[in-house]
């Protein structure tokens, strides 16, 4: 398995050069990620969740006949070499990047147990190049969204813009959150259609126990605090 960045290569040239040579860059990632930021000319495959990928390159490409019947399909005068030439012809040169560089890991695996002969993918994945390369001089365009308290990160793994939608989980612009299908803790402009209106109504209910109580792991509201008794009188009464 290949990489863009492998030693001591520069991130910004190794992707510069991929950019630039015969390959097909995949974005790994779904559409909650890809929609708030990307690598310039990159594809995206618009799945909603990874499971989908496979699925995706299945319909994407035309794969070898791997049922030992390559003379029925190919015809009998085919030479090994001449199959091994068509099938490298319809499976291009494939990079991919994520945003870690995990799921790239899983989907290089599986493009090279599909046929795949030259898969690449960016180690350390949008974080360290973003971390590595200066904005000025990147092919990154956007922010990337992290699983974190930060939701989305800029050049420098400067926090970024976005916020999070605690109905779907999801990140959001200012611009989202001043659509009218946005209220904060039940829904967003990419929710909204998806959610019934019981699932709403319990998204609400949730939302008020919040703003009473706290989120669990915050601050706690209206609750007593209990007087503990010093370590002396524990230790002896124990005795």
């Amino acid at each position: 398995m290949s990489h863009l960045v492998d030693g001591e290569d520069d991130a910004r040239a190794s992707m510069d050069a991929e950019m630039k040579m015969d390959k097909m860059v995949i974005d790994v990632r779904n559409t909650y990620e890809t929609r708030i930021g990307m690598f310039r000319r990159a594809v995206d495959p618009c799945t909603t969740a990874f499971r989908e990928f496979a699925s995706w390159i299945d319909n994407q490409f035309q794969f070898p006949e791997s049922d030992g019947k390559s003379d029925s399909v190919l015809g009998s005068n085919f030479e090994l070499n001449e199959i091994q030439s068509l099938e490298s012809k319809r499976l291009p040169r494939v990079a991919m990047y994520c945003t870690g560089g995990i799921r790239c890991e899983k989907a290089s695996s599986f493009l090279l147990s599909k046929g795949f002969k030259e898969v690449y993918h960016l180690e350390g994945g949008i974080l360290k190049y973003l971390e590595e390369v200066p904005k000025e001089e990147s092919l990154w365009e956007g922010e990337c969204f992290v699983f974190d308290k930060r939701v989305s990160v800029e050049h420098g793994l400067a926090q970024g813009t976005y916020k999070l939608c605690y109905g779907c989980k999801k990140p959001v612009s200012d611009a989202d959150m001043e659509a009218p299908e946005w209220e904060y803790g039940v829904s967003c402009p990419f929710c909204f259609s998806m959610k019934s209106a019981e699932e709403k109504d319990r998204a609400r209910a949730r939302q008020r126990q919040f703003k009473a109580w706290g989120i669990i792991g915050g601050p706690d509201k209206g609750r007593r605090k209990v007087a503990m008794p010093d370590n002396n009188k524990l230790l002896s009464g124990s005795v």
